[in-house]
């Protein structure tokens, strides 16, 4: 094994008494920041983990992220295995010739096509064979028309190999070496090149909620070239929001603005959970706070239509969430073509369908409400049923069972197969969910004996879960917040 020298650590050139108080209080026109508009990339990063988008797919991403206003695709699919299991191997003709048509796709609708290289697994940074593995990957894309590049050294252990132990003082300090030599090979064979990373620590959580106090971010704001970009997902891989005082402090600590990885659309870490509505937990202040905007969406293609117009609206400046909703919902009915009869679902079908799958951390507005009336209906062990206020109740969650039967129905005669089954089994699980929650509330109106059972013995429901997982769960009895404390 020949082993690469280790630079020098010193700051990056010309970031003497750096500081970062002018940068960011300057408001730009566009976006609010200090960068022109044609260097703020936002859009759409493929990178999820579980079953890739198809080629098709990815051309029509492209359409929507132009029409959503953004400028940006990063090609990264975990589940491209090139990406980053067999970093090392480059693509087969085949292979080759799709990414030259994505390039090809974004350029005509005036796009930056970006790859991204996962080397996180195995890579020997101190190993020269490594790095020139990366370079012929490099040369293999450059080849291809691909000038913008993401490096990515997410989720992963932060160790390190034993002979890059006796080469580098800590972890980040081999990472920025690598990214460094990548970026300088890049330059030395393209004009204009740009480049990403995504660092170990890439959340606040990461830090230990210590974004200030951490070394390895410490370490990628002096040793990274300044003219690689750094992801960054928030206070926590999915963030109920980003603030802009958090991100002042990161922007001191890695002496740059980050470019945001958006997670709040994803859905890989839950396979239960799709996500349609607008997005939140976000003020349009942060937007001259960083250097991107690049939403991680829904592993089902066909659900993020409005992720990615919201997300859009959004990263243009526009405020106000119900009102970037409405005109996502607007945009996307269209889609909602029923085969053989000429329509499409109504505007308040759609509008169902998107606030029964909201947001990670709530539902839609009018879905809330009714779930505040199911918990009232249900707080007493022997409720008043003969109560008109219960009895409107009862009739309010009857009506809405019915609504969502019927949305089911309906959507099981969509035209475009792949938007039908992209929601299929979420909405099969909440028709099914709330079938039960209303067949409970009618055994209730009927006034049972005290101790009678529901369901009947002869009767379980049919998506009743049992299993391994379920049996796992039910070993460590949770909160309301998913936590559990030994021994009450």
């Amino acid at each position: 094994m020949h082993q690469l020298p280790l630079p020098a650590s010193a700051s990056p050139p010309g970031l003497s008494g750096w500081s970062l108080d002018v940068l960011l209080d300057q408001p730009d026109k566009a976006r609010g920041g200090s960068l022109p508009a044609s260097s703020f990339l936002s859009g759409v990063i493929e990178g999820f983990y579980g079953r890739a988008w198809t080629h098709r797919q990815r051309i029509e991403m492209l359409d929507w992220i132009a029409q959503a206003g953004m400028n940006t695709f990063v090609y990264g699919p975990k589940d491209d295995i090139k990406i980053r299991a067999r970093w090392r191997e480059t693509y087969n003709a085949a292979e080759a010739a799709e990414i030259q048509e994505l390039v090809d796709a974004a350029r005509v609708r005036k796009l930056n096509f970006m790859v991204a290289i996962a080397p996180c697994l195995d890579v020997v940074y101190s190993d020269a064979s490594d790095l020139e593995a990366l370079k012929r990957r490099l040369d293999q894309l450059l080849e291809l028309g691909v000038t913008h590049f993401a490096l990515l050294f997410d989720d992963i252990p932060s160790t390190m190999m034993p002979a890059d132990e006796k080469v580098f003082p800590s972890f980040a300090a081999a990472q920025c070496f690598f990214a460094n030599a990548a970026l300088d090979y890049l330059a030395s064979k393209a004009p204009a090149v740009r480049m990403l990373f995504c660092p170990t620590e890439y959340c606040g959580a990461f830090t230990g909620r210590d974004v200030a106090g951490s070394a390895y971010l410490k370490t990628i704001g002096a040793e990274l070239d300044p003219a690689i970009g750094v992801f960054w997902t928030g206070p926590d891989i999915v963030s109920s929001s980003i603030d802009a005082d958090g991100l002042r402090e990161l922007a001191q600590v890695i002496r740059r603005k980050p470019v945001i990885w958006e997670n709040f659309y994803a859905n890989d870490y839950d396979i239960r959970r799709v996500y349609a509505g607008p997005l939140g937990g976000r003020d349009t202040e942060i937007l001259g706070l960083v250097d991107g905007f690049i939403t991680n969406p829904n592993n089902e293609f066909e659900a993020n239509f409005v992720p990615v117009r919201a997300t859009g609206l959004f990263a243009n400046g526009a405020q106000g969430e119900e009102a970037a909703f409405a005109l996502a919902l607007e945009a996307w009915q269209p889609r909602f073509k029923l085969a053989f009869i000429g329509e499409t679902l109504s505007p308040k079908e759609v509008r169902l369908l998107a606030e029964l799958f909201y947001q990670p951390f709530k539902c839609g507005p009018e879905v809330e409400d009714l779930l505040v009336t199911a918990r009232w209906l249900l707080k007493q062990d022997r409720p008043n049923v003969r109560d008109p206020e219960w009895q409107a109740g009862h009739d309010a969650l009857v009506e809405f069972r019915d609504r969502i039967r019927d949305l089911f129905h309906r959507m099981t005669e969509l035209e475009n197969r792949d938007l039908f089954y992209a929601f299929h089994p979420y909405l099969w699980e909440a028709r099914e969910e709330v079938t039960h929650l209303v067949t409970y509330l009618d055994w209730l109106a009927g006034d049972p004996a005290p101790g009678a059972e529901f369901p009947h013995r002869d009767r379980i429901y049919n998506f009743y879960r049992q299993g391994f997982t379920v049996a796992v769960q039910e070993l460590l009895p949770r909160d309301a917040n998913g936590r559990y404390r030994h021994g009450r």
